[in-house]
């Protein structure tokens, strides 16, 4: 509080005039990062599929425009009725796939899991490199008598913000679509 005073240009009871303490402090951080989350952009008229993208594309889309806050939702997540709101989306979709409300938590908490990785490996800048330049060097930095198909798979990739993380959250969406139906 001290340090946000500081940087405000206050006196750091003043915070608190605003906030009970720091747990409430970063409840509201994470609450202002979901609540930009669009929630009409769901469309309960398109495939389990393509609804599960578009909500893990909004959710990573506005953590990454919200980079500051980053660390403070992976560690802390949502936690107010107002930042459970696109959680609260996600489970419908998951239960109108068909799944059960045990198999959505658990579905939901493996694209929040994947967005998670994947915004959390950009802001961090670990993501896998994308120029071909790069691609090369990465790939020719493995013997290939040990990693044919590292090599390979290096040689191949595409922009990994984008392909790669919308063919792992489709291969996950797929997998509880399928999941759900399988037991129709």
């Amino acid at each position: 509080m001290q340090r946000l005073g500081a940087e405000l240009g206050v006196d750091p009871m003043a915070v608190y005039h605003y906030v009970p303490n720091k747990d409430a402090l970063l409840d509201a951080i994470v609450e202002a990062v979901m609540a930009d989350i669009d929630l009409t952009i769901d469309d309960p008229t398109s495939s389990p599929e393509e609804r599960i993208m578009c909500a893990a594309r909004a959710y990573r889309d506005v953590m990454l425009a919200h980079g500051n806050a980053i660390p403070i939702v992976l560690n802390r997540g949502p936690r107010t009725p107002a930042a459970m709101r696109p959680v609260e989306l996600l489970i419908g979709i998951l239960r109108d796939a068909g799944l059960s409300p045990k198999e959505a938590m658990a579905g939901m908490n493996a694209v929040a899991a994947a967005v998670r990785g994947i915004v959390a490996m950009i802001a961090s800048g670990e993501a896998a490199p994308t120029s071909p330049k790069e691609m090369a060097a990465l790939a020719e930095a493995f013997p290939l008598d040990e990693f044919p198909y590292l090599r390979e798979a290096v040689m191949c990739s595409g922009e990994y913000e984008d392909e790669a993380f919308d063919f792992g959250v489709r291969a996950l969406a797929r997998g509880l679509v399928a999941g759900a139906e399988g037991r129709s």
